[in-house]
């Protein structure tokens, strides 16, 4: 009888040491159905994108998980989160900061091959959340910034970026706020190679703008703000994303996106997961799930930005939005400059010009 109950409790023991193996492996959450998973992860995000109709795929695939958002007010704000500790699971950067969080050992790798809507992501924009050949983040949203005007008002068009210095137009524009965005506007002026800007010619750029400022009606952080200033009519000009653009095309308003000869700027959004979380099995499923179809649509009606999922965009046929992504003229993106990283060096000393340039007397 006593040999019995050893050999019982043996089995037993060994049954349970097998059990905790495999929970250890990941291969108990993986058997669990998407309805009955459960969990909490983390977000740090741009405003509006907590809205559930942005995530509403992973909501819908995974009910029971509890998503909490955090909210930043830019990429400096976003990436001082990151680097100051900040225990968000996933984050959510745009090109020209990518770097920073890889140096810095802030963001994990991406295992791909768990990702079923990879396929469906062109390879141009998988390329862009590579860093040293390997995947750290993945393309969400994109598109231009160019400018912005009223065909009223300014019924000569715009052809180039100096539109937002021309004082011509003084007491009706308006620039993002924004430092590297200022930059970025001079080198297409002027010429520069924005990657490799020189002390003299920041030095240039910040009086460019000191002197902007008095033909400037206000800097906008939001997309609303521009939208109101353009329908008012208050505003003529201004830097805008093609989201204002397609807003504004929506309301009646009339409004014209500029092919500057300089070339357009085009923006990636990415999505990271935070080095060291120990939700790496959600935040997986949580960038999954971005990439698919309802998000997606989302993501081009409701913000009027595009997607990284190529059947989400082939997929468009209101005519306002194939005229803001120019869908139809693909040589637009012939001429088109897309935002490089920047190096820690231009990414403080561009944001301190800007400072400098709204506290110049």
């Amino acid at each position: 009888m006593k040999s019995k109950r050893s050999k019982l409790f043996l089995v037993q023991a060994l049954l349970v040491a097998f059990t905790m193996i495999l929970t250890a492996c990941g291969g108990g959450a993986a058997d669990v159905p998407p309805g009955e998973l459960t969990g909490t992860l983390s977000v740090l995000d741009w405003a509006g994108y907590d809205a559930e109709d942005f995530w509403v795929d992973f909501k819908n695939t995974y009910p029971n998980v509890t998503v909490n958002f955090e909210i930043g007010i830019s990429d400096a704000d976003i990436y001082a989160k990151m680097a100051a500790g900040n225990q968000a699971d996933v984050f959510h950067p745009y090109t020209g900061w990518l770097q920073f969080y890889v140096d810095e050992g802030l963001v994990e790798e991406i295992d791909t091959s768990k990702l079923t809507n990879w396929d469906k992501v062109p390879d141009h924009f998988k390329q862009i959340g590579q860093i040293n050949g390997k995947q750290y983040f993945i393309p969400w949203d994109w598109g231009f910034s160019s400018v912005l005007y009223r065909t009223d008002t300014i019924p000569e068009g715009v052809d180039s970026w100096a539109a937002l210095t021309d004082p011509t137009y003084a007491g009706h524009i308006s620039m993002w706020d924004d430092g590297p965005a200022a930059v970025t506007v001079s080198s297409y002026i002027h010429g520069y190679d924005e990657t490799a800007i020189t002390d003299s010619q920041l030095a240039a750029i910040k009086e460019e703008w000191i002197a902007q400022r008095d033909l400037n009606l206000f800097y906008w952080a939001g997309e609303p703000e521009l939208v109101e200033g353009m329908t008012s009519g208050d505003v003529w000009a201004g830097y805008a994303w093609q989201g204002a653009y397609a807003t504004l095309l929506a309301n009646g308003v009339p409004v014209a996106y500029a092919n500057p000869k300089e070339g357009r700027n085009s923006w990636v959004g990415m999505y990271g997961i935070r080095k060291g979380t120990e939700n790496m099995d959600l935040a997986l499923k949580f960038l999954d799930a971005k990439l698919a179809e309802a998000t997606g649509n989302n993501v081009v009606n409701l913000f009027y930005y595009g997607h990284s999922n190529q059947d989400v965009m082939n997929g468009i046929t209101d005519e306002t939005l194939k005229e803001a992504f120019s869908i139809d003229d693909p040589s637009v993106l012939d001429s088109t400059n897309f935002t490089p990283n920047l190096t820690a060096e231009q990414r403080d000393a561009w944001t301190a010009m800007w400072a400098e340039v709204k506290a110049a007397p």
